[in-house]
């Protein structure tokens, strides 16, 4: 059933978009985890919706992940608070860059490294061209700040959860088109089949704590043996089977260069030691320039990576697990 619509819902949108936005009001006030939304309206609207939820938050005390627009496709996106698998997978990617960064910058430059960092999420709203008046916040990536010069995003990093493939090539080609970023690095992960929760409560649930470290030891020959899912506990499938991969693109490209990560269920032999990025990819080219030091590859720990992934996926599984038990 559809939310009541707000007292603050625009006067002038028309039913279908009213109806749509009670889609994305009802992610915003229940606020459930791993939900993403996108719906089409002009900006005219996104602008009229924005503003009612600016009311609906500071009234009701609402703080949800995110709400995004994307000028060029008019498309509004609505997500809400990740899972672990997804956060694993930005923190470690960021890891890698700044980790690489800082030891090479110490040694040939040390007064710039402290001018990489890493990028928050922070809402960005200096696109142009076609994307002007659009709004995005990025899951990772890295930004060149100097005193007294600026800052620029030169990398951005979007991770995908069974999402569209689609919206993530939305999501590139804004951060590429509409901000000039030097790379946008792409995570696409899926589940299959998809998380729902049960269909009936458990009813002999006595300590959660004690069931979900009961849940971890079941499945340790799984993680044992690597293998990426599916985790059942309880007769209940808890995460689904995961495939992988990670696409590097960069300005001007039709096509990306592509690591696979994981794929019948199973981490893929031969991990990349790289993926392609360099320390002058940190840089705006200008910057890079007056630096005058020798370029290098941004080492990938795909080993570390690809453990943290199955460790987020248990832990994923675990949450998922205690708040069906909290919702009973």
């Amino acid at each position: 059933m559809a939310a009541p619509v707000s007292t603050d819902t625009p006067s002038v949108m028309d039913d279908p978009i009213i109806s749509e936005y009670e889609e994305v009001f009802k992610l915003l006030t229940e606020n459930p985890p791993e939900q993403i939304l996108d719906i089409q309206v002009p900006y005219s609207k996104y602008i009229q919706i924005e503003a009612a939820f600016s009311r609906i938050r500071a009234d009701k005390n609402i703080s949800e992940k995110s709400i995004q627009y994307n000028n060029f496709t008019e498309t509004v996106t609505v997500a809400t608070s990740p899972n672990c698998i997804h956060e694993v997978a930005v923190f470690e990617l960021n890891f890698d860059i700044i980790n690489c960064a800082n030891n090479y910058l110490s040694e040939h430059s040390p007064g710039l490294a402290a001018c990489i960092l890493p990028l928050g999420s922070t809402t960005t709203t200096d696109f142009d061209g076609d994307y002007a008046h659009s709004s995005k916040q990025p899951d990772g990536g890295i930004t060149y700040c100097a005193i007294g010069v600026g800052s620029e995003v030169t990398i951005a990093i979007e991770v995908a959860l069974s999402q569209s493939y689609k919206s993530l090539c939305d999501a590139k080609d804004m951060w590429i088109i509409g901000h000039h970023v030097k790379v946008c690095i792409l995570v696409c992960i899926n589940e299959s089949p998809r998380f729902n929760n049960p269909t009936s409560a458990y009813d002999n649930i006595e300590n959660v704590r004690t069931e979900m470290a009961i849940m971890g030891q079941s499945v340790a020959e799984l993680m044992e043996h690597g293998y990426y899912g599916p985790i059942f506990y309880r007769e209940h499938m808890w995460t689904g089977e995961m495939t992988a991969r990670i696409e590097i693109w960069r300005p001007g490209c039709s096509s990306p260069d592509r690591y696979e990560l994981i794929r019948d269920r199973v981490c893929c032999p031969n991990l990349p030691a790289t993926l392609g990025l360099r320390i002058s990819d940190l840089f705006p080219d200008d910057a890079w320039e007056a630096l005058d030091v020798q370029d290098r590859n941004i080492p990938f720990d795909g080993s570390r990576f690809m453990r943290s992934l199955m460790t987020a996926m248990l832990l994923t599984a675990r949450e998922r697990f205690r708040r069906f038990i909290a919702s009973q």
